[in-house]
């Protein structure tokens, strides 16, 4: 697999992240499809199916699915979006699963350009930074099945 297959970073074109995503394993194993990206970048909106690649044996919503399929979505952004002079790498998440996922399940994704405005400004006079992101993803009622928080560091990448 390229792990470099967007080529040009400044290249807006969602449809090529939409690719890009849908071709990591950990998307493509989970069944998880991308609905939309804004043009700016700073929101994803993705669904989970319920169906038999995501169900369990007991006949709800694999946990694994959701995590994978969530896995790589901000790290992916804010890599997209920072650019080439950043390093951009999954330090932990932790994971709570409220309730059985019974049917497709939703996950919206923020990452507005104040987050990326203040982590340049921090890494200006830091070598790196470490942020949360929460993630919830939702049944078809709004209600949380699962919540994830993804803890992401961001390190300067140029070569002075």
């Amino acid at each position: 697999m390229d792990i470099h297959p967007i080529s040009d970073l400044n290249d807006r074109d969602p449809q090529r992240l939409i690719n890009f995503y849908h071709s990591l394993p950990c998307t493509a194993n989970s069944g998880a499809k991308i609905l939309s990206i804004s043009e700016g970048l700073d929101h994803i909106v993705m669904k989970i199916p319920f169906n038999e690649q995501t169900k369990n044996f007991m006949g709800i919503t694999y946990g694994g699915a959701m995590y994978s399929a969530t896995d790589a979505v901000y790290v992916t952004m804010l890599w997209y979006r920072l650019g080439y002079d950043y390093l951009v790498i999954d330090k932990s998440s932790t994971v709570k699963y409220l309730r059985p996922g019974t049917e497709d399940l939703t996950v919206e994704f923020h990452l507005p350009e104040s987050e990326i405005n203040a982590i340049k400004a921090e890494l200006k006079s830091k070598k790196s930074t470490s942020r949360n992101y929460p993630i919830n993803i939702v049944n078809g009622k709004g209600k949380a099945v699962c919540k994830i928080t993804k803890e992401i560091v961001i390190r300067n990448n140029r070569r002075k």
